[in-house]
């Protein structure tokens, strides 16, 4: 057998997937001082709005064209978007595209507590609270990138301001209301959150919410990981003010409607939409639901097999390729995934 050389191949490291914040001034191996190619770390600041104080963290050059993120209940921008960020395939985007990190109020890690006194937002308004953000840092238009709680909130911002979202990639969205076994589940758990501690009983339900019931019983590693973040990462009396403005949420304002003078007033979203879901989410039939809602000619409904419903962490290479082809459907150039 002949002996063969491999020329010009760059050999590029993996960055650890961490559910702990990457600061500027942390070492990333034990007992080093130096840093991996490859990680990504976030410049954060905080944002003065009509609705409290927004925590945001930036990644990227802001020159580029802006990606928008949102997370869901009981977690943040550290542990929603820095382990699929830190993902070897995310690289090539994140060289084209500066992303935002915005946190729901109270929401980022070390949050102290909120006032008894303080009104916490309805989904509405936080919605509304990502105008003060746009103009911050100059943001004219936006992709969108939201998980759960934080997918609804994009999506609830775009339908009221369509002239700056691009596009939309939601993961486990639902666009309806709150059901009773929903609503009693999120209200026990936030009763109990409200005392200042993780029960079992929120932290079993908010691991189902993430998960799945089948993700719980196979990925043990994953569940277990994301178990110890929400303990020590969270502030359980504002995750309850959250998730009671969750469960609060009305309808999205959409119907699909097929005949042509009627589809012209009919309440819809402007721009393209993704919906993922994995097919063992506990969130798949309300995104089926959510996309029979949405008209068939800009919107695309994507599921990910064997996957619950962290889709990001579970299955983060089918995410990303999926991402791919949503943004060179938008216009934008061709990405490779190779560099």
């Amino acid at each position: 057998m002949d002996d063969v050389e491999l020329r010009d191949i760059e050999v590029t490291n993996a960055a650890p997937r961490s559910l702990d914040k990457i600061s500027s001034d942390m070492p990333l191996l034990p007992n080093t001082s130096s840093s991996l190619p490859g990680v990504v770390r976030c410049k954060e600041e905080d944002v003065e709005t009509g609705i409290g104080t927004l925590h945001v963290a930036t990644l990227g050059d802001r020159k580029r064209p802006a990606i928008v993120t949102f997370h869901d209940i009981g977690l943040n921008h550290v542990s929603q978007f820095q382990g699929f960020a830190n993902f070897i395939d995310m690289k090539p985007i994140l060289k084209r595209f500066c992303v935002y990190h915005v946190n729901a109020p109270g929401q980022e890690e070390g949050a102290n507590t909120l006032p008894h006194s303080f009104e916490y937002p309805t989904i509405d308004q936080i919605a509304e609270g990502l105008l003060p953000v746009l103009q911050h840092f100059g943001i004219k238009t936006f992709i969108g990138l939201g998980v759960g709680a934080g997918a609804n909130i994009l999506a609830r911002f775009a339908l009221h301001n369509p002239t700056k979202v691009d596009a939309l990639f939601l993961v486990n969205c639902v666009s309806s209301a709150a059901g009773w076994s929903e609503w009693f589940y999120q209200k026990v758990s936030s009763f109990y959150l409200r005392g200042n501690k993780v029960t079992k009983f929120s932290e079993d339900y908010l691991l189902w919410h993430h998960f799945g019931k089948k993700t719980m019983e196979l990925n043990h590693d994953l569940v277990h990981v994301y178990k110890e973040s929400m303990m020590k990462s969270i502030n359980p009396y504002n995750l309850a003010c959250f998730i009671e403005s969750y469960i609060k949420r009305t309808a999205l304002e959409i119907r699909r409607e097929m005949d042509p003078e009627k589809k012209k007033t009919a309440p819809q979203f402007k721009c393209p939409i993704m919906l993922v879901s994995g097919s063992n989410s506990p969130h798949i039939n309300e995104t089926v639901e959510m996309n029979g809602r949405l008209d068939p000619v800009n919107s695309t409904w994507m599921k990910i097999s064997d996957c619950g419903g962290m889709v990001l962490e579970e299955q983060p290479a089918k995410v990303c390729e999926a991402f791919q082809l949503f943004v060179q459907g938008l216009g934008y150039p061709y990405i490779n995934f190779q560099v």
